[in-house]
């Protein structure tokens, strides 16, 4: 019997060549089509952000919030304390602590607002008799001519101004949503965040809930870390900027260690701005002389921030280049002003950081499959 000849096998399939199409190029465009594939989808994520911001702030205020003030939760729980029972005690102690601040500074600057008035009708006065006696010489006829332009342009903008106070109007309806949405989110983060969590993981497949956890510990532990180093970072510069302006005798001290200490969320620009309202106050009230030693003592303040506490405080959790912060900024700030770039920064680094973890648990896996 003669063996059957065996059948002939199919030609493998070759690479499809286009001669006429130089390698780097083909390279390229399979980079660039898929680039603009990604770029489009995050495009239609952030219109999408856009477009419910003020469902989107408050919930990643709430997060924000809850990396702070969550380990006083489990420290309650640590101590006994049921899960709702400390939960609700950590929510209220930080919600009445907010007030408390904001009720004294309140206080603070309706006491010293008349005294700081009538410092600011002085200085107006100082500036009169400089542009009519100093190096300028104008004359009275023209400085009144100059006090009726600016009377008149306010006067022909009162309907922009009343306009603006309707808007505002909605806006404070809008503020209030937002904020009773930024204290549920808070308080279910902090009483059920870990239960959230294991939600989430939950939802993928078996083989990746490893790694997933694993970029959520990384996550979690950037985004607490960021907030904690934030926090003494703003309290250290609101501190030494409110010493100088004591020892100065500069008025509304409590209202700027308060825009101090906020404006310490904001990288880079919110020392700045804070520093140069503090600056701009002691300018009016105290004269100059004063006013260079407040700009001094901010800029030493920030100098000390930038040179040490930043180094130490926010090298682990914020490994971040300056220009990517700058970026991050003005990206959060396009999309939804201060409230976006606050939360631009601690969005970037936990991006960054889970980028790197999923990275190098998957050279790993694949270092043990090899």
């Amino acid at each position: 019997m003669t063996p059957t000849a065996p059948a002939p096998t199919a030609p493998a399939p070759t690479a499809r060549v286009e001669p006429q199409v130089p390698a780097a190029l083909r390279v390229a465009a399979g980079w660039s089509w898929r680039l603009l594939i990604i770029g489009a989808a995050i495009y239609v994520i952030l219109m999408a952000v856009g477009r419910i911001r003020i469902v989107v702030i408050p919930v990643i205020a709430g997060l924000l919030i809850s990396a702070l003030i969550r380990p006083v939760a489990l420290a309650l729980r640590r101590h006994s304390v049921p899960r709702l029972a400390s939960s609700f005690l950590t929510v209220v102690g930080f919600l009445i602590i907010v007030v408390g601040v904001g009720v004294g500074v309140g206080f603070n600057a309706a006491n010293e607002f008349p005294s700081l008035a009538d410092q600011v009708g002085n200085g107006v006065e100082q500036v009169r008799d400089y542009l009519q006696d100093g190096p300028l010489h104008l004359s009275q006829k023209q400085l009144d001519d100059l006090t009726n332009t600016i009377t008149q342009t306010l006067a022909n903008n009162r309907g922009r101004l009343a306009s603006g106070v309707l808007s505002g109007a909605t806006v404070a309806a809008e503020v209030l949503t937002g904020l009773l949405l930024m204290l549920f989110s808070t308080f279910f983060f902090v009483h059920d965040g870990d239960r959230i969590w294991g939600w989430i993981v939950t939802r993928f497949p078996p083989d990746s809930e490893a790694r997933v956890r694993g970029a959520g510990r990384e996550a979690w532990s950037t985004l607490t870390g960021y907030v904690r180093g934030t926090m003494v970072v703003a309290l250290v510069d609101a501190a030494g900027l409110t010493i100088g302006l004591l020892v100065v005798g500069v008025p509304l001290v409590a209202p700027l260690a308060l825009l101090t200490f906020l404006g310490g969320f904001i990288p880079i620009v919110g020392a700045a701005v804070a520093g140069g309202a503090a600056v701009l106050v002691t300018l009016v009230s105290n004269g100059w002389v004063p006013a260079l030693v407040i700009l001094a003592v901010a800029v030493g303040v920030q100098q000390v921030e930038g040179h040490l506490l930043q180094p130490l405080v926010m090298r682990r959790a914020v490994r971040l280049h300056p220009l990517a912060i700058v970026i991050s900024l003005s990206a959060g700030g396009v999309l939804a002003g201060i409230p976006g770039a606050i939360a631009a920064v601690p969005f970037v680094a936990v991006v960054n950081r889970v980028a790197g973890y999923l990275a190098r648990s998957g050279k790993q896996s694949a270092a043990c499959d090899g």
